[in-house]
């Protein structure tokens, strides 16, 4: 009995682990960045995304809001969903890299619906919060 105890609380620390590395790795995307879309003319302006540590994310572009949804991290990849007002559908997933205030996304998969979010990512963000 001792011996399942002891596996039972390894496999314990283990989740905790785990579960700890994702809550900071979203912590460490937590804040909000901005970058300016020159071209095309539709997405011309001053875009802002705020990542919350509560696991959502809302995108505004010249101080409006104009969509939200969830997002789910690791130290390198983040899954962008359930956006709402946008028109984006699916689920995009991104590497992401942060260098002192500047925040970087490669794409890696992103629904056919959310072109303009792709286009908006592939920009250079940098950190004002």
């Amino acid at each position: 009995m001792r011996l399942k105890l002891t596996g039972f609380a390894l496999a314990g620390a283990v989740v905790l682990a785990l579960g700890a590395s994702v809550a900071l790795a979203a912590g460490g995307l937590a804040g909000t960045y901005t970058t300016t879309v020159k071209s095309p003319a539709q997405l011309k302006g001053k875009w802002a995304i705020t990542f919350a540590k509560n696991g959502m994310y809302t995108v505004a572009v010249n101080g409006e809001k104009v969509a939200r949804g969830r997002y789910t991290s690791t130290a390198g990849t983040v899954t962008l969903d359930r956006e709402q007002g946008s028109g984006c559908t699916g689920a995009g997933t991104y590497a992401w890299k942060r260098s002192g205030k500047t925040l970087t996304f490669v794409r890696k998969r992103e629904s056919a619906s959310c072109q303009a979010r792709a286009l908006v990512l592939g920009q250079r963000f940098t950190q004002v919060r």
